[in-house]
């Protein structure tokens, strides 16, 4: 499970560096995804500020978890 999250985590930040690919596979519904058009525009490309908000959402939701389970 651990190997299975840093790759995840890995190809996750590989996405950010390196958008003209088109960080497709990170979205369940491919290019039409609604939450894909806040960070992507259709070409693939970040918006003006896509990039920090996808690493803000992702620190966000990192912090989340950490406190879960830190009370937990």
């Amino acid at each position: 499970m651990f190997a299975m999250v840093v790759g995840s985590c890995a190809f996750f930040f590989l996405g950010l560096l390196k958008p003209a690919a088109g960080p497709d596979w990170m979205w369940a519904g491919g290019r039409e995804d609604v939450i894909r058009g806040l960070y992507l525009r259709p070409n693939g490309s970040f918006r003006r500020y896509g990039r920090a908000a996808l690493f803000l959402t992702w620190l966000a939701g990192s912090a989340a978890l950490a406190s879960l389970w830190a009370l937990g």
